[in-house]
């Protein structure tokens, strides 16, 4: 089991391609998993504009690192919140070699991965599972949201369970509202919080952490 935490879906840039090529082969089948979105998606028509293949806004920023990877377009599936149902869902992870979790809001994706059930399936998948941004916080069994423009207070979450040593910061900017919240956690949560700039993530190989690009560590 491989966990790969971003910022952003640029985790074929130069600070991270070299480790991260080591686990991304260009005949891997993906699955992207977009279930961070808000309210503002509320049909399949609303969804095709955001995630479609066809034209959807971001579905070109989402594939772009894999592309580059050397995998195939028709290699890469989506899970469709509005179309597929539980059971096709199930069958395109068992399917696939990589997941994908995309960035937005880290609560709504996993209500809604509980909702699809899920979680047994993500939780006993044996190949590399990637997260930008939303996508990486639900890596961690117990995640923290700082205050930002789409949550007005600080919360801790359930998230899946992977990763039970650290906690991590994303789109770290060192704000001090940043800082206190991450002093909050190492004192009530946990030794370890990584913050993660735009141009950092992390890679979790079984027991190995590496950390990639602009990554700070906070002990406490």
């Amino acid at each position: 089991m491989v966990n790969m935490l971003f910022s952003l879906y640029n985790f074929n840039d130069t600070w991270a391609k070299d480790a991260v090529s080591k686990y991304i082969n260009c005949s891997n089948k993906v699955l992207i998993i977009p279930f961070s979105f808000g309210e503002n998606i509320k049909n399949n028509v609303d969804w095709q504009n955001e995630f479609g293949k066809d034209n959807g806004d971001h579905y070109k920023a989402i594939i772009k690192p894999f592309l580059s990877y050397g995998i195939k377009n028709k290699n890469i599936n989506c899970i469709n919140y509005f179309e597929d149902t539980k059971e096709n869902a199930k069958n395109k992870i068992t399917s696939s070699d990589i997941l994908f979790f995309t960035g937005g809001l880290p609560d709504k994706m996993m209500c809604r991965l509980k909702e699809f059930d899920l979680i047994n399936e993500v939780e006993n998948f044996t190949g590399t599972i990637i997260g930008s941004s939303a996508g990486a916080m639900i890596q961690i069994k117990e995640y923290h949201i700082t205050p930002d423009e789409d949550y007005d207070t600080f919360s801790y979450n359930e998230g899946l369970n992977f990763i039970k040593n650290f906690d991590i910061e994303v789109h770290y900017k060192e704000t001090e509202i940043q800082k206190n919240y991450i002093n909050k956690v190492l004192n009530e949560k946990t030794d370890t919080v990584y913050a993660i700039k735009n141009t950092g993530g992390i890679i979790v190989d079984n027991n190995s952490i590496k950390l990639l690009g602009d990554t700070q560590t906070f002990s406490r």
